[in-house]
């Protein structure tokens, strides 16, 4: 079962935002193209990864005209999507904390201004369901991190990490307009009956996660 959002529903933007619960009605999941993700701040085209090729390394990955449904897979980290006025240009974005503080918000809306020919305040972007402040204590290196990498931000907690409040941020300060920001405010973590968790379930995760996927309009 996917959930939506009306930012991008109302577009015409196919998108999903998975969860761990079966669609009830059997229908296959699309073909989505997905990378090797490594926490880092690259965002790479759709047509870099080739079928039957182990998909290269990055945490952003862009979809244009005709292109292909592309996704991220999260267990915590928080995806973004983001979708030009048109929606013929998109892109998912995997951001823990680590690709957070380094910038892949920043480059995930640089490439997709570039790719799509639009301006930072036309871009839509959806924030899906991630480990929430209420389970997510963090220590020094995170903050530290987080100063170095986004200097501007002030978190109104030190114990717990809020990467929704970081990102919703981040996507201001690169130029989003507030009223084209969206969130799914869900904890991964809290809701076990929906998210697989990385936190809350250890091993017992067995690599399982959620793909959350979107695709350029036609």
């Amino acid at each position: 079962m996917d959930l939506l959002h009306p930012l991008l529903v109302c577009r015409g933007v196919e998108h999903g935002f998975g969860t761990r619960v079966p669609d009830r009605d059997g229908g296959r999941s699309p073909e989505v193209v997905t990378l090797s993700q490594v926490h880092k701040t690259a965002v790479l085209d759709e047509k870099d990864s080739k079928s039957g090729s182990p998909p290269p390394a990055g945490d952003g990955v862009y979809s244009g005209p005709g292109g292909r449904h592309i996704g991220v897979w999260t267990a915590d980290c928080m995806p973004v999507l983001l979708a030009s006025p048109s929606g013929e240009h998109v892109a998912a974005l995997h951001a823990g904390w680590r690709g957070a503080a380094a910038g892949i918000i920043r480059e995930g809306v640089r490439h997709l201004s570039r790719k799509g020919g639009c301006l930072p305040r036309e871009i839509l972007a959806v924030m899906g369901p991630s480990i929430g402040p209420c389970c997510y204590e963090v220590g020094p290196d995170v903050w530290s991190a987080v100063a170095e990498g986004t200097p501007e931000y002030r978190p109104r907690a030190t114990r717990t990490f809020d990467i929704r409040e970081l990102i919703s941020f981040q996507l201001e300060m690169a130029g989003l307009s507030p009223e084209n920001v969206g969130s799914l405010p869900l904890c991964t973590r809290c809701h076990s009956e929906l998210f697989y968790s990385h936190r809350g379930m250890g091993s017992d995760r067995k690599g399982r996660s959620m793909l959350n996927h979107i695709r350029p309009r036609s």
